[in-house]
């Protein structure tokens, strides 16, 4: 027996509350009434639109007659809700009274299938979170070991090198004469490699110290122009023997600045012997000291080479180098900047680069500025 729900409550509810499509068409498809649901999905008034605005077709056969004739036959189509988002639904189209109904509804077995599914992704997710937190435990443990063992290498290999270092620039400033051009070679040659080593050896206990969260920082009220201009004479040094001149420019007067002087002089010198090392002979550096808001700012300008756009992202990571090439073919190590930018961070400051290929490079840092001028 089929049970009778005709009625003015059931017809108030499918009009006012049902989460179904409810509409009334004319002959020619144009939508006479519409529940509330279908109003709201839309997100406008659907009356004396045509059915062909409201629905999407994607077969393009569908034909409002055709699908009369065949009341039990579902067709399956998308109506853009207010949102944006398609939302597919199941039509039937029948006639009563002289008009035509269609009704549209959500296929509840694909509701269904679809929450089983999210419940399924849900708890793969979870399994792979937890997976990646064990594996982090693990990377974590495995880079504290790393640091441990830069660390204990760089200390220990440094003392044999020093040794080969201060022993080759022994024999070359007191046994030169009695040598000959090839021994003297070999000898300089040891002593450049040596200097190299030593020099990556320190970079590697800093990094190391970093990375384990050792970066200890000696804060104290200092004068940033005399620190840089310390470092820019001991750089002209270096610079002159490439004919690089190196000027400094401030043209406002720079309040004292709370930093590590040490931390900071090391920035310094490595930003200064890039710009040396990239610099072709002859050329002239640029180190510009200005006040920006509350911030101090240092910009090292050289006339390099120039760093390409693709190489500027691997600029502070540890061991990695880029393309561009120094004019004497001088060595890097690939960690200088990864140390620089993590002092810099320790200063609560920010560095950053531009530059333009066969046209120059500018390194910046800046740094807040926590006192007051005693200039």
């Amino acid at each position: 027996m089929i049970p009778d729900f005709s009625g003015e409550a059931l017809n108030n509810y499918l009009a006012e509350h049902a989460a179904i499509i409810l509409m009334t068409l004319d002959v020619d498809g144009r939508i006479q009434q519409a529940n509330r649901f279908t109003h709201n999905l839309v997100g406008k008034d659907v009356t004396g639109r045509l059915l062909s605005e409201v629905i999407v077709d994607f077969t393009g056969s569908f034909d409002l007659q055709n699908a009369l004739q065949q009341e039990d036959e579902q067709h399956l189509f998308n109506v853009n809700s207010h949102s944006g988002l398609p939302q597919t639904f199941y039509f039937r189209f029948m006639e009563q009274n002289g008009k035509i109904l269609a009704v549209g509804e959500l296929n509840h077995l694909e509701t269904e299938e679809l929450r089983r599914n999210l419940v399924q992704l849900n708890n793969e997710f979870s399994n792979l979170n937890r997976e990646l937190q064990k594996k982090n435990i693990e990377l974590t443990k495995l880079n504290e070991l790393k640091n441990h063992f830069l660390g204990m290498a760089a200390h220990d290999l440094r003392n044999p090198l020093g040794a080969i270092r201060n022993l080759s620039e022994f024999l070359l400033e007191e046994a030169r004469d009695s040598l000959s051009d090839e021994y003297i070679q070999f000898l300089e040659l040891i002593h450049t490699s040596s200097n190299f080593m030593l020099s990556l050896l320190d970079q590697l206990l800093d990094i190391a110290r970093i990375e384990a969260g050792k970066l200890e920082l000696d804060f104290q009220s200092t004068d940033l122009i005399s620190l840089i201009k310390s470092v820019v004479d001991i750089n002209k040094i270096l610079a002159e023997k490439k004919k690089i001149q190196i000027r400094l420019e401030h043209f406002e007067t720079i309040p004292y600045v709370e930093l590590d002087s040490m931390k900071i002089e090391q920035v310094m010198h490595n930003l200064l012997s890039n710009a040396i090392k990239f610099s072709p002979e002859g050329n002239l550096i640029k180190v510009h000291v200005f006040l920006s808001g509350e911030h101090v700012t240092v910009a090292v300008t050289d006339k390099g080479p120039g760093i390409p756009e693709e190489d500027i992202q691997k600029l502070y990571q540890p061991f990695t180098k880029t393309s561009v090439k120094t004019p004497e073919g001088e060595k890097s190590t690939g960690l200088g900047l990864a140390i620089v930018h993590k002092i810099i961070l320790g200063h609560m400051g920010k560095i950053w680069v531009e530059s333009k290929v066969d046209q120059g490079t500018t390194f910046f840092f800046s740094l807040p500025v926590k006192a007051e001028s005693k200039a």
